[in-house]
């Protein structure tokens, strides 16, 4: 019990490090590479490495062709639109802010199940974690939808708002699907994802930057795919399926934190007061609507 239990706090520990770093690495590859290209490049290392934990597991390909269109929209909302959100908004707004408002996604989710799921009701309290969620994103986008002009970071904060949305369809429309084998829904979700953003990325790249990539953004790059996208997912259902959803919320406070802090110490990002207001109004807007999981 107690290796257990060891076991599922390191692998949790390991998904707040990988995918809270993922966010200043993205800043560092797209130094070299598209945006697209660095998502596709993410989907096909992820799919490998969880193809290849499929096999050693030698589990059965169960999903039949009423699967497809499925798992074409979980790439798509879970993958594909938010991947290529969070890289698109690294363009202009630093790393660490957008780390900040991913954290909204428990909230957008929160939101979504309350009209499209029977037992996601929304109480007062968890009313208030979203008022209190959104007026920390006010502080952080508030001034730069307000300011003139097409240099302000309002175009990439929305889309990182975006794709916060995206993860939260995508999380309640799984719970809406049969119950399956969750190393085959990824590997699934992966390979569509990889196949369908396959030649739009390789034009990208090579209209765009070209193929001439720095040692250091490839490394960042297979760190990306393999790290945080491929041992990550399996890690990911690991955690879910042995100790639930519920265990793994914890991520939620963390990893914006980590994200903020990589970004700020590592790439020397700016920030101000705002981001760390903005930051512990968001978490505890995710405490308040979290409060009745942990009970």
């Amino acid at each position: 019990m107690t290796q257990n239990i060891f076991k599922h706090w390191a692998l949790l520990g390991y998904l707040v490090l990988v995918w809270g770093f993922a966010f200043a690495l993205i800043a560092v590859a797209l130094e070299s590479f598209h945006p697209l290209f660095i998502v596709w490049c993410r989907l096909w290392m992820g799919a490998l490495v969880v193809y290849c934990v499929w096999r050693w597991r030698q589990q059965r390909w169960s999903l039949g062709r009423e699967w497809w269109p499925r798992l074409t929209l979980l790439s798509l909302t879970g993958n594909i639109i938010p991947f290529s959100l969070i890289a698109w908004a690294e363009q202009s707004v630093p790393s660490a802010e957008v780390g900040i408002l991913m954290a909204l996604m428990p909230i957008a989710t929160l939101l979504l199940a309350h009209w499209l799921l029977d037992h996601e009701p929304l109480t007062w309290r968890r009313f208030a974690g979203v008022v209190v969620g959104f007026a920390g994103v006010g502080l952080l986008v508030g001034d730069d939808l307000l300011s003139a002009g097409a240099s302000g970071q309002w175009p990439g904060q929305v889309a990182a708002l975006l794709a916060t949305i995206s993860y939260a369809f995508n999380g309640v429309y799984a719970k809406r699907l049969p119950a399956q084998e969750p190393v085959a829904l990824s590997v699934g979700t992966l390979v569509i994802g990889s196949i369908l953003l396959a030649m739009p990325a390789l034009w990208a790249q090579a209209a765009g930057p070209g193929f001439d990539a720095t040692a250091g953004a490839t490394s960042v790059l297979i760190v990306l795919g393999v790290m945080a996208t491929g041992v990550a997912t399996w890690c990911y259902f690991v955690v879910v399926t042995e100790r639930g959803p519920g265990f793994l919320s914890t991520i939620n406070y963390l990893i914006p934190a980590v994200a903020f802090t990589a970004g700020t110490f590592f790439l020397a990002e700016p920030w101000g007061w705002e981001h760390l207001v903005a930051l512990t109004m968001i978490l505890l807007g995710v405490g308040l609507i979290q409060v009745r999981q942990a009970r």
